[in-house]
């Protein structure tokens, strides 16, 4: 130990220089992300009897650890305060895009205005009911609405494919991280060599710990450190990831209101990923419940729409009688009862609602003068019970028993001819779309009461076609022949009482269930709309203060002062030069006492 003084200095010069390294790190790193600062603990070294009436000598200073400044507690409250504030972030931009689908607040171009437009319009009509042009208009403004129902249906529904596809792109994310993560696991372990020498690997855990960070932002996950230093990640009671063992995670694919969505499933046994936080929380309730909600709320309002009013206009008529009307509405079961019939383009049982009644056919005879008019009922039997003659309940058509006597197709044309021999031709199409024609030019025909409800349900004598917001259109017939156009209960001139009938469903409480007009219930969901936003929004900007706050104190703990680090600087430069100057010192000594 002759030259101990010699490896006193050089400890101190040493340790002085891991200092100024460290402090360079801490500065070199200010801006990294995720990025926690490290420091230097340093430790008297081991004296040793220098023989001196038993006095220990000291052998210098040495490096105790370089340890990573962290709070684990704060560490996590920050992942859990980032995954809630995506979470809400998603939500809130999602209310923003529907409010924009809308344009609600009203701007003037939301479904609230075309109503009133197409309202206006019938009005305008009830004036002059002979006016073309302005039963053109009128037509017009039904096309209008239409469209607005068409279009705000169009981007709920691409919105909605979107938002699978980025379903898609998380899972992919979290799949990628939770690999990372068991990277840097086994990376951490063989460095730290499982916890047995007391190093830190602090860049691999703040790699980590970033990793894990931006896991949080996609789900609410469990973090659980092992003391050989592995990180176990979880999610309820799942785990995702241990040392280098990661959970596959897969997609599994559903059919949902017309949609292949995208669910994310653990591909050992098929079980359902549901987080509660994160985005790909967010995602999927988007896509499976707000999404689908307002869908199904705008398809309510335009089914209604389309029913009530069809069913109103259906028992009325144009300026002049129809020589043929095929019907829009073709049924997939024509064999069933009627009130039990599954129309096609998937539409949703009892959204058309045929009910035991009957409907007027009126025959006009167009070879007087004036014309004579012929009402036939035609009754729809659906009461369920055999009739004293052995009778069931009506259907449509039996492919298998054409000739059935309680078919709809047979009972028409029987009654028709029975009025009117040979003149009338009823048929049943391919696709089951009913027909009704004249076959002379002398004959013609209109609808009248209908208390069952089925020439609106077929689609005999409607103005709108489909039966929800994506599909909502205008009988092509009436824009090609707005004279048919249907305003009247008679042929008599300047007569509007079916349009005044059909002007008071306006403000008629026909939204089944709600007791609300049509335009009230809109604005119902438009009121719920603009709450859910502005609850949203709020909860957002409440987890934003709550996520500044534990970053604040993130950065207290972990973040990188520059003032204290230059600070830091200055102390271990001038140990490092009072280091160089003390072995100048004792380096003078030795060679004195060499040369003695």
């Amino acid at each position: 130990m002759a030259f101990h003084s010699l490896a006193i200095g050089t400890s101190a010069l040493l340790t002085a220089r891991y200092g100024l390294d460290i402090t360079g790190q801490n500065l070199g790193n200010i801006d990294t992300p995720g990025y926690a600062r490290q420091r230097l603990t340093q430790n008297a070294t081991l004296g040793w009897n220098a023989g001196l009436n038993n006095a220990v000598v000291g052998t210098g200073v040495g490096i105790k650890s370089i340890k990573r400044v962290a709070n684990e507690y704060v560490e996590k409250q920050l992942r859990m305060a980032t995954s809630t504030d995506v979470h809400y972030g998603n939500l809130r931009n999602c209310y923003s895009n529907v409010q924009s689908f809308f344009n609600e607040p009203a701007s003037g171009n939301a479904i609230s205005d075309a109503m009133n437009s197409f309202w206006d319009g019938l009005a305008d009509l009830s004036g002059a009911v002979e006016n073309v042009p302005i039963r053109v208009t009128a037509l017009n403004n039904a096309e209008a609405m239409t469209m607005r129902f068409n279009r705000i249906a169009e981007q709920l529904d691409t919105y909605r494919t979107t938002v699978n596809e980025e379903v898609r792109e998380s899972v992919y994310q979290i799949s990628r991280l939770l690999g990372e993560i068991g990277q840097l696991n086994s990376a951490i372990v063989a460095t730290e060599m499982g916890g047995s020498t007391g190093m830190m690997a602090n860049d691999l855990r703040d790699q980590r710990g970033e990793a894990i960070k931006e896991l949080y932002t996609y789900m609410d996950i469990d973090v659980v450190e092992e003391p050989n230093g592995s990180a176990i990640v979880s999610v309820h009671g799942r785990t995702l990831v241990y040392f280098d063992q990661v959970s596959a995670i897969e997609m599994e694919q559903r059919l949902s209101n017309g949609l292949q969505v995208a669910m994310p499933i653990f591909a050992s046994d098929r079980y359902p990923l549901e987080p509660k936080d994160g985005q790909l929380a967010a995602q999927i309730e988007i896509r499976d419940e707000i999404l689908l909600s307002y869908m199904d709320e705008l398809d309510k309002l335009a089914g209604t729409f389309i029913w009530e009013f069809n069913r109103a206009y259906s028992q009325m008529r144009g300026l002049k009688s129809f020589d043929s009307i095929t019907s829009q509405n073709p049924p997939l079961n024509p064999e069933a009862t009627l009130d039990k019939l599954v129309f096609n383009d998937k539409i949703t049982p009892g959204t058309f609602k045929i009910v035991n009644g009957e409907f007027e056919l009126i025959i006009e005879n167009r070879n007087t003068t004036p014309p004579v008019e012929t009402t036939i009922n035609i009754e729809i039997d659906l009461d369920g019970r055999l009739a004293p003659g052995g009778e069931p309940d009506m259907i449509l058509w039996d492919p298998n028993n054409p000739e059935a006597s309680n078919s709809l197709i047979n009972r028409l044309q029987k009654a028709l001819d029975d009025a009117a021999p040979g003149v009338f031709e009823v048929s049943i199409g391919r696709d089951y779309r009913v027909s009704i024609k004249s076959k002379s030019n002398g004959y013609g025909f209109a609808f009248g009461k209908d208390s069952s409800g089925v020439v609106a349900a077929f689609g005999l004598n409607v103005m709108f076609t489909g039966h929800n917001a994506q599909n909502m259109g205008i009988n092509k017939s009436l824009k090609d022949t707005p004279e048919y156009v249907a305003c009247a209960y008679s042929f008599r001139e300047g007569d509007n009482d079916g349009l005044m009938d059909l002007i008071a469903l306006r403000d008629a409480k026909v939204v089944a269930g709600k007791g609300m007009t049509l335009d009230e219930y809109y604005q119902s969901v438009a009121g719920r709309l603009g709450s859910e936003a502005n609850r949203t929004a709020n909860l957002k900007d409440l987890q934003e203060d709550i996520l500044h706050r534990m970053f604040v104190q993130r950065e207290e703990v972990s973040g990188v002062s520059e003032d204290e680090e230059t600070a830091k600087l200055i102390a271990y430069q001038r140990a490092f030069q009072a280091a160089a100057k003390y072995i100048s010192i004792v380096d003078v000594l030795y060679e004195t006492l060499i040369n003695m």
